[in-house]
C-alpha cells in the first residue's frame, strides 16, 4: 500500500487554494518505493496568494492524500531538508495538526492529527 502524505508550502505565506493547477509547482519526494512514505510539496507560483487551512487540506485529498502527520523527530529533520533544498524556507506551511477548540489543562491532549494518528511528536 502505497502511503502518500502531503505537506504544503507557498513561498510567502500558506498553501493553497482552489486555483487552476497551473498556479502550482508540485515537486514528489518517494524514497525507495512505495513502502515509505512519499511526500509532495505544492507551492505557489505567485508568492503573493494566500491560502486556508481547509484549502491547503482540500488540494491534499484531491490528491488522495492528506495533510502531512509528523510522527517522529527524524521525520522532521528530513521534511525540513526537502523544503530547504527547493528553497522554499521563507514560506510558511500547512501541516496536519489541529488543536481542539475545547479548553483543556493538559496542553498535549488539545492537539490531533488529521489523519487519527497519536499527537506523540509535535
Amino acid at each position: 500500500m502505497e502511503f502518500m502524505k502531503l505537506i504544503g508550502t507557498v513561498l510567502a505565506v500558506c498553501f493553497h487554494p482552489c486555483c487552476a493547477s497551473s498556479a502550482f509547482a508540485d515537486h514528489r519526494i518517494c524514497r525507495r518505493g512505495t513502502e515509505k512514505p512519499c511526500y509532495k510539496i505544492t507551492s505557489f507560483q505567485d508568492s503573493r496568494l494566500r491560502a486556508s487551512f481547509e484549502a491547503a487540506r482540500q488540494k491534499c485529498r484531491e490528491d488522495d492524500g492528506e495533510l502531512l502527520s509528523i510522527e517522529t523527530e527524524n521525520e522532521q529533520r528530513l521534511v525540513e531538508r526537502f523544503v530547504q533544498e527547493l528553497r522554499a524556507s521563507d514560506g510558511d506551511f500547512w501541516i496536519g495538526l489541529r488543536r481542539s477548540p475545547q479548553y483543556n489543562a493538559d496542553c498535549s491532549s488539545q492537539y490531533y492529527w488529521l489523519d487519527y494518528s497519536q499527537a506523540t511528536f509535535r
